[in-house]
């Protein structure tokens, strides 16, 4: 059955099918991605303090970097400062992180502030469907799975905050809410907007997970964390599919992953050689 609204003509089913399939590959790589943030996080890894930033999607301390969202960008040092102090004793994370604190608490830090994002993504998500903007069911059953996967993200490294002594946090990323997400949401109007703004999110996040399989020499880690980015990088594509009224197949043809696996440059070389 389908439904339209405005520009949008998606097919729930077909789009529950690809969503299904998503959701079990994310169960799947969970406890890799788990296992790999304890172990770095409690010593277990060799890997530097870049890296690690890199591996949880924040910016690297020391440097001048950028968190950037769809066309806008803040700088890193103010979304690090806002994963809130590790000295709040109730977890509530009001409390801005000082310079002392990143010092004595790196890794710390440094995963609050993933886990400020993750909960800035959930956040997100809440406020487009309670907006009472979207309508169309196929972008509010992906809109409550990807929520969820947030809130599982979420979750994992708050978990591995307290396992290593941390504080876990329970705000979102106040920078980046107030610099980028607060604007965009105040000006959307439209169930197509809402969308941009997720897709917006997502491409973020997939790209921050590509960057950190590049950056890490690690193959175990780099193979752990490709696997969450390709689940990032499919979130964006389904939003795609919505954003654009792309049938699912289109993006998703053959019911395989995001991209097919086989390698093109030898059955390029086969066909050559046969000729």
């Amino acid at each position: 059955m389908e439904r339209k609204n405005d520009h949008m003509d998606l097919n729930r089913d077909e789009m529950r099918r690809t969503l299904q399939a998503i959701d079990a590959d994310n169960q799947a790589a969970m406890p890799k991605w788990y296992d790999a943030l304890a172990r770095i996080l409690s010593g277990g890894s060799n890997l530097s303090t870049d890296e690690k930033a890199a591996v949880l999607g924040v910016p690297a301390p020391g440097r001048r970097q950028f968190f950037a969202l769809g066309g806008a960008s803040i700088l890193g040092a103010a979304v690090l400062a806002a994963c809130g102090s590790d000295s709040d004793a109730d977890g509530a994370g009001a409390e801005a992180t000082t310079t002392t604190e990143l010092a004595d608490n790196l890794d710390i830090a440094l995963a609050r502030t993933a886990a400020s994002i993750e909960k800035l993504a959930i956040n997100t998500y809440q406020s487009a469907l309670g907006s009472g903007l979207v309508t169309t069911p196929a972008i509010a059953d992906t809109a409550k799975l990807f929520q969820s996967h947030h809130q599982a993200h979420f979750d994992a490294v708050n978990k591995v905050v307290k396992a290593v002594g941390g504080t876990p946090v329970s705000d979102a990323n106040e920078a980046i809410f107030k610099a980028l997400v607060e604007p965009a949401l105040n000006a959307a109007t439209t169930e197509a907007a809402l969308v941009k703004i997720a897709l917006d999110l997502e491409l973020a996040a997939a790209q921050t997970y590509v960057y950190a399989g590049g950056a890490l020499s690690s193959m175990p880690y780099r193979s752990t964390i490709m696997t969450i980015g390709g689940i990032e990088a499919r979130h964006a594509a389904v939003l795609i599919v919505a954003g654009q009224s792309l049938p699912a197949p289109a993006v998703f043809p053959d019911d395989r992953a995001f991209f097919p696996g086989e390698n093109p440059v030898a059955s390029i070389q086969g066909a050559v050689l046969s000729g």
